[in-house]
């Protein structure tokens, strides 16, 4: 709105956050472990697959997991004893953010609260009365804003009963828990020389003070992937806020063998290895996130600004919303390739600001004979390109 358009500022912002996110876990780790488990946590969340895929994009995950570390700092240190105003602002307003910024957060948020009071103060922490106004706070401001985001027209997340009722039901299913766990963890978040570290963090921290606290925030981030269901499998990269808890893990690992290792120069090299098979395998895990992809976007936007007006509104009929609209540089509604129905479609063109309907080829392969023979009578076909249909509204109503 600023600045105009531009995807540099964005990835910018990116890592900004990303590495504002890092600091604000590097103080949160030093307060219960020290400086040298605080920068190999940091260091290790820089390294992690998925954050370095958010890093490079512009989307609002980056900044929701520094607002969601920051809560944690600034919670943490209020139940520790700094009872100032500041403090307790801080937290609330960045427990609100990260929720805000992305909703399921908001499981971490009450997670870490919980625990962190439980920790700091047993439960007489839990249920101080600044302690619960920061929860109440957060919880009326994310859902004011929720509320209101019900109204919309299309369904980005589930938001009624019965959206979430569908959205947990592949919770009862093997791919889930396959996907997520068995698939997910070990390439997106662990890294296999991270998953051999985090076992010996385990080891290395069973005895720590906070080890409880570990194994709460631990246990809060795989609920948080149980509870996203069937938008946290169609969609695999929300896996980005597990990323902190994880890099924990594997920092005490780090820090274990390396210091056991000091007086052998084999078993250090052995662990200097390992810790680069951390970056390493990132590395290899990556290269596709940087090869171009809905190439074919740049000539449906074309198409699109040559024959509708600059107000015009697209209906795009994909998984990957966000992305198509963004590149086409429009505002617009989107269709489940799947689920849809001609009554939806109607009632789409019954909305004077839609113009076009972009139809991904690939992503409705199965149902493009009823895309064809439904929009016949309906639209004018604008291009029947290789990777896409693009339909124009023939006539405005209204």
């Amino acid at each position: 709105r600023f600045f105009g358009e531009h995807d540099i500022l964005g990835r910018l912002l990116s890592m900004f956050f990303a590495v504002g996110g890092a600091l604000y876990l590097y103080q949160l780790v030093k307060e219960r472990h020290g400086e040298t488990i605080a920068r190999y946590s940091a260091l290790t969340l820089c390294s992690i697959p998925i954050h370095i895929f958010f890093t490079r994009t512009v989307q609002p995950e980056p900044m929701a997991l520094w607002a969601l570390l920051g809560f944690a700092y600034y919670a943490d240190q209020w139940q520790s004893g700094f009872h100032f105003s500041g403090i307790w602002l801080g937290a609330l307003l960045l427990g609100a953010a990260a929720s805000l910024l992305k909703l399921p957060y908001l499981y971490l948020v009450f997670g870490l609260w919980f625990f962190i009071a439980l920790d700091r103060n047993g439960w007489r922490g839990v249920f101080l009365p600044n302690w619960l106004f920061l929860m109440a706070g957060i919880v009326f401001f994310t859902m004011s804003w929720y509320v209101y985001a019900k109204t919309a027209p299309v369904m980005l997340l589930p938001l009624t009963f019965e959206e979430h009722r569908a959205n947990l039901a592949p919770i009862l299913t093997m791919k889930l828990w396959k996907d997520q766990f068995v698939s997910r963890f070990p390439e997106l978040l662990f890294t296999y020389t991270g998953l051999l570290f985090s076992f010996i963090g385990l080891f290395n921290l069973r005895n720590a003070r906070s080890f409880k606290f570990l194994a709460g925030w631990s246990l809060v981030s795989i609920l948080y992937v149980v509870l996203l269901g069937g938008y946290g499998v169609m969609h695999k990269y929300t896996l980005l806020p597990v990323a902190p808890i994880v890099a924990i893990w594997i920092a005490g690992g780090i820090s274990f063998l390396w210091s056991h290792s000091l007086s052998h120069r084999l078993a250090r090299a052995v662990c200097l290895i390992l810790i680069l098979g951390i970056p390493l395998h990132a590395a290899l895990r990556i290269k596709h996130w940087y090869t171009l992809e809905y190439g074919y976007l740049a000539q449906a936007r074309e198409k699109i600004d040559s024959f509708g007006l600059p107000t015009d509104l697209v209906v795009v009929v994909t998984h990957e919303k966000p992305q198509h609209l963004y590149y086409l540089h429009r505002y617009g509604y989107s269709l489940e390739p799947k689920s849809w129905k001609a009554k939806d479609v109607d009632d789409l063109l019954q909305k004077n600001d839609v113009g076009f309907f972009l139809v991904p080829k690939f992503d409705n392969e199965k149902r493009l004979p009823e895309w064809k023979f439904l929009m016949k009578s309906r639209t004018k076909l604008v291009e029947d390109h290789e990777d896409y249909l693009l339909y124009q509204r023939s006539a405005r109503q209204g």
